[in-house]
């Protein structure tokens, strides 16, 4: 690849990122699963989903507002720091950290450790892990 390619392919990814977090703010559901490779993974904490309909499943569940173990209504995920290293031409690792907030309080932090895939749709999410390093219910973890 060429410093160009990779530029624009950072860039790419860089925006898959952005709309990770915004459709899920926005109860974008179906459009947040195509952000992922049909076999892609999305890692939280405890339990890896893997392929697409399996994320669908668990984050319907997760908006639908009806789960007393989650509640992210009225939050916002904010990115910060992105490091995107390419590891082949339709192949990339990145980590970014990452906190969520609401109502101006920091209800969750961590760190998005990723592998991103190109496909004939663009970069999707090969495999995400969400690794926690702050809850507000869990303060200690």
């Amino acid at each position: 690849m060429t410093d160009h390619d990779m530029a624009v392919a950072r860039d790419q990814i860089r925006h898959l990122i952005a709309c990770y977090n915004n459709m899920a703010d926005r109860g974008r559901i179906v459009e947040f699963t195509g952000l992922f490779a049909e076999d892609g993974v999305l890692q939280i904490t405890h339990q890896a989903l893997e392929g697409r309909a399996a994320i669908l499943r668990e984050l319907t569940s997760i908006a639908s507002g009806t789960r007393p173990d989650v509640n992210l209504h009225g939050s916002r995920h904010q990115i910060t720091t992105c490091r995107i290293e390419m590891t082949g031409a339709d192949s990339a690792e990145g980590w970014t950290y990452f906190f969520v907030s609401r109502r101006g309080t920091i209800i969750e932090e961590g760190t998005y450790i990723d592998r991103f895939v190109r496909t004939s749709d663009g970069w999707r999410f090969a495999h995400r892990r969400v690794k926690m390093l702050y809850t507000i219910h869990n303060p200690d973890m």
